[in-house]
């Protein structure tokens, strides 16, 4: 039998034991410069990202719903009011038929379009009108909802997605209002009681 014991030898005090790797006075400087590239990086792509948010998510494309009013009610020609909206929103007043491509396009024949600058794009707008509501035309031209009453000017009785032929999606009673783009119908009446 062995007599050695298998107690775990310490060093004598004083003596202390050496560390794992050698540190040296380049290491912090080392850590601090990978922290100053990292910070960078991600200032970089935070920033990067908020412009291209800003720049994307305020565009505003075909199919679009918007509430729009001239900036000058005198000059409806000019730069306008614009901010994004859902569609069955009240305060979406039109729908973005199509965005022109150049200076030399024009908004569709069929329909009654509002041609409007935006920035550096010019839109063509069309009234946002939902089936079973009432409008009345403001001053500045656009449509506003209102409460339907014998007095309302307009209501949209029916409205039909695609271009049917004229006079088989209406009442009777009933005008049509026709977009070529996107294509559409709104069948206009009067309130009922009227």
């Amino acid at each position: 039998m062995s007599t050695e014991s298998t107690d775990p030898v310490e060093p004598p005090a004083g003596v202390v034991p050496a560390p794992d790797e050698a540190e040296t006075d380049e290491t912090p400087k080392k850590n601090n410069w990978l922290k100053f590239v990292i910070v960078g990086v991600l200032a970089v792509v935070l920033v990067g990202g908020g412009v291209w948010a800003l720049t994307s998510l305020n565009s505003t494309g075909a199919g679009d719903c918007v509430s729009a009013s001239p900036k000058d009610a005198d000059k409806p020609d000019g730069e306008w009011n614009l901010s994004s909206e859902g569609c069955n929103d009240t305060a979406a007043t039109h729908r973005v038929a199509v965005v022109l491509k150049s200076a030399e396009d024009q908004c569709p024949a069929e329909g009654l379009y509002e041609p409007v600058k935006s920035g550096d794009e010019t839109l063509c707008l069309m009234p946002n009108l939902i089936e079973g509501k009432c409008y009345n035309s403001g001053d500045d031209g656009v449509f506003k909802q209102e409460a339907c009453t014998p007095e309302s000017p307009v209501k949209i009785v029916k409205k039909v997605d695609g271009l049917p032929e004229e006079g088989t999606v209406c009442p009777e009673t009933a005008g049509e209002w026709r977009f070529s783009e996107p294509a559409s119908v709104y069948c206009m009446g009067v309130p009922e009681g009227s």
